[in-house]
């Protein structure tokens, strides 16, 4: 069972503070500006916008930010963070059929191969099943992204089929691998399939996110 509530929460392995994440919000531009651009050059290998980071400004990551806050269901974006540091971004974003929806994910530069990628997986599993009840998430990546290619089999991902794509970012190659995990039968209804919050709304997770 992917519960994240009553999970004790200590420093993550290396560093001096708890993995936390939280909801992007309108100012947070200022915190996602400089890791970024830091990260840039690793972004733009495997996700199509990030192709255009090294010329975006402030103005920019702005507008970015403001997209992501005001994106309608079913998407979802969080922040990771680690004390006061952005250390990745994780989301939902729809799939064809409404009751299916899939995991997108990015790990700053100088906080890979951590467990922050597996993590944010855990979190973006948790919100799919257990609060949204989408009956089943999909985990997809290029075949050339190997660091990605690791995570969807060390959470139970099956692998479902591949599929051709047109390259939309540097280092792709157009062949996609695509990995589903279906919801776990015993979790009550989700958001979708009742329209109610219920208790989500109030829940306090064990983590404080510092940013």
């Amino acid at each position: 069972m992917n519960t994240l509530e009553n999970q004790a929460v200590a420093n993550w392995p290396g560093y001096d503070y708890p993995l936390a994440c939280r909801v992007i919000r309108e100012g947070d531009q200022k915190i996602l500006y400089p890791v970024m651009k830091r990260s840039a050059a690793k972004l733009k290998g495997f996700i199509a916008w990030g192709k255009y980071i090294p010329s975006w400004d402030f103005k920019t990551v702005s507008k970015f930010v403001k997209d992501h806050v005001e994106s309608p269901a079913p998407r979802l974006h969080l922040i990771f963070s680690i004390g006061k540091e952005v250390v990745g971004f994780g989301s939902l974003a729809p799939m064809d059929d409404e009751k299916e929806i899939q995991i997108a994910l990015w790990v700053a530069k100088g906080h890979e191969r951590k467990g922050i990628g597996s993590w944010i997986v855990h979190v973006l599993e948790f919100y799919a099943f257990d609060v949204f009840g989408y009956h089943y998430l999909y985990y997809q990546h290029d075949a050339q992204n190997k660091a990605s290619g690791k995570l969807p089999g060390k959470h139970g991902f099956r692998f479902s089929h591949s599929f051709d794509s047109p390259k939309t970012a540097m280092n792709e190659s157009g062949l996609w691998m695509s990995w589903v995990k279906q919801r776990p039968e015993h979790l009550p209804p989700g958001f979708i399939d009742t329209g109610d919050w219920g208790n989500w709304l109030e829940t306090k997770f064990p983590w404080v996110s510092l940013i």
